[in-house]
């Protein structure tokens, strides 16, 4: 028996409009075959009213070894002869028919509990509400648009876990994000290393120094946007290459100060050393379990970029002296909650120690450092919206 597929047939029952005339083609079989209708109705076994009820649509269950047989009577494929005799089903029939397909389309695709608990979809919301939801925040008008345009990788594996689904999730709305905010200008590798380099004294500047960073970096080509980070993912940041320029996505994980600055530094050692790698894959999710980039060198990239272990060696000893802490990230351009911070990294692992609750008074929020760049959020109406927002700060005038 022919195999199909039953999200390309749902797709045609509600998206395309069907020319095939069942009684006609059914009519020319019996000229075709010089039968008579009677005739023809008894070599298949089929009971005159049931047939006509399956012609018809007026068939409440109609019966698929009744449909098969008409199928290979009138030589048209079993998919299609079911899209035909679905789309002539009661209104009833096709609503009942409809709702299940929108129900297996957000299983398939969504973790709904966990995205309601996060607000993304209100309690009460129905199919209905969910489905739309959805396709509104990615810009979508059905879910054949959704299913077929939307131009993101994913994970290929047929059965995927509550943890996929949200990862999925994430990773289409960073996407998305990026499709729309089509940064115009060309990644410039050269520049890149020349703005790293004077990127350290903007983290003193606690609410613009991570905004004009972001914005010089948009200027060369990187564009650089901000998520919710979702804990059931373990993704901190990410970085995707899209129409061959490097894209970075900076989450609020563990919601400090210090951790943003240190992931974008991050994700831009990736972007710097591991470009042709992350194009060929599609994208990086940092703390994700995908091992194809060594962690390690973009951490310590990071690290000894912002306070390195002999610099650690030194303070570590007046670590408790606000003063001179205070001092020391002066000199050394940073802001001092870094210095704090890093010292907590290196105490915990190279000596096993916890430092982490030290110097948490001198922790600015990291909401302020992100606010003027617009965080792309599940609270957001659509991804359309956010992006234009973004763009349009990001852009240098």
């Amino acid at each position: 028996m022919e195999r199909f597929d039953v999200n390309k047939l749902l797709n045609e029952i509600f998206n395309k409009q069907t020319d095939i005339d069942l009684k006609a083609a059914f009519e020319e079989k019996l000229f075709e075959y010089n039968l008579t209708k009677t005739k023809a109705l008894k070599l298949l076994k089929i009971d005159k009213d049931v047939f006509e009820q399956i012609i018809t649509g007026t068939a409440k269950q109609p019966n698929l070894i009744h449909v098969v047989k008409i199928a290979e009577f009138l030589g048209i494929e079993i998919s299609k002869l079911i899209s035909v005799v679905l789309k002539n089903q009661s209104e009833e029939n096709i609503a009942s028919i409809d709702s299940a397909r929108k129900t297996a389309f957000l299983l398939r695709n969504f973790d709904v509990k966990t995205l309601t608990a996060l607000g993304f979809f209100d309690t009460d919301d129905d199919t209905d509400n969910l489905v739309k939801r959805v396709l509104d925040f990615f810009g979508y008008e059905s879910i054949q648009d959704f299913e077929q345009e939307l131009e993101q990788p994913l994970y290929s594996r047929t059965k995927r876990n509550f943890s996929e689904k949200m990862k999925d999730f994430w990773v289409k709305s960073a996407y998305q994000t990026f499709r729309i905010i089509n940064n115009p200008n060309e990644y410039d590798r050269v520049r890149l290393k020349e703005i790293i380099v004077k990127i350290k004294p903007y983290s003193q500047d606690e609410n613009n120094g991570l905004f004009t960073v972001c914005k010089a970096l948009y200027n060369i080509g990187v564009t650089v946007i901000f998520q919710d980070y979702l804990s059931t993912t373990q993704v901190r940041g990410a970085t995707f290459i899209i129409n061959n320029k490097p894209c970075i996505v900076i989450t609020d994980f563990n919601k400090k100060y210090p951790t943003l600055w240190f992931t974008l530094l991050h994700e831009l050692h990736h972007v710097l050393f591991d470009f042709d790698t992350i194009a060929t894959n599609n994208f990086h999710l940092t703390g994700d379990t995908d091992l194809f980039l060594i962690e390690e060198k973009a951490d310590a990239f990071a690290r000894d970029f912002f306070m390195p272990v002999e610099k650690f060696q030194f303070i570590k000893k007046y670590i408790s002296n606000a003063f001179i802490v205070s001092k020391f990230a002066k000199e050394n351009e940073v802001h001092r909650s870094m210095v704090y911070s890093f010292n907590a990294w290196y105490q915990e692992n190279l000596y096993g120690k916890n430092y982490h609750a030290l110097g948490r008074e001198f922790y600015p929020s990291y909401q302020d450092a992100i606010k003027k760049l617009n965080p792309i959020s599940w609270h957001d109406a659509s991804i359309k919206e956010a992006s234009e927002k973004i763009k349009t700060i990001l852009e240098i005038k």
